[in-house]
């Protein structure tokens, strides 16, 4: 398999694609300024595509001259038209694992914030749902030790209670404290 490098001008979008994606192209846009054209477009003989109408429509709006190509000329008419439907459909089959999913967020994100195609409420949702834990270090070993880094304003009143509440709890760390100003908050 030989990947060509064509101008985008000679590429044909195939007029009955049934996957609707422009709620994707910007994400397909940012993944390939974050990480380059990494993911060539397939297409046919004729240069109609069989796979890759976002990643097509996203170098439009990047304003890409020339693009990736595999140019696959072993399929039949039928068997483009079956391997179109397949690709975008037998990627619906997959699901994330919510546990390692998590995981792979908080190694990612300790030290920077990085491009994943998840939103920050998508993120955010993933790193405070419950999985279940058996029990606290199980919970602990999961958690990561900074979701993000966050400064927090506040007035003399509330940074006396704030050093009031870590006083009480022998000084443990930030994310207990501020849970515990929850906890009080909550309760009045």
């Amino acid at each position: 398999m030989q990947i060509a490098h064509l101008p985008l001008s000679d590429i044909t979008p195939y007029t009955k694609n049934p996957r609707k994606n422009k709620k994707g192209i910007v994400a397909v846009k940012r993944s390939i300024e974050e990480f380059g054209f990494t993911q060539p477009i397939i297409v046919n003989a004729e240069k109609i595509i069989l796979c890759g109408h976002t990643r097509y429509e996203a170098a439009k709006e990047l304003n890409l001259e020339f693009v990736p190509v595999i140019i696959k000329t072993d399929l039949t008419p039928q068997q483009e038209r079956a391997y179109r439907i397949a690709d975008n459909r037998v990627t619906q089959e997959t699901y994330w694992d919510k546990r390692k999913l998590r995981s792979e967020f908080s190694e990612l994100f300790s030290d920077g914030d990085y491009f994943t195609g998840f939103t920050q409420e998508e993120v955010s949702n993933i790193m405070s749902m419950d999985l279940g834990f058996r029990n606290q270090k199980e919970m602990l070993d999961e958690m990561p030790s900074v979701l993000f880094s966050v400064e927090i304003a506040c007035n003399e009143t509330q940074w006396a209670t704030f050093q009031e509440v870590q006083a009480k709890m022998k000084k443990k760390n930030q994310v207990d404290i501020v849970m515990e100003l929850c906890k009080m908050f909550l309760s009045k």
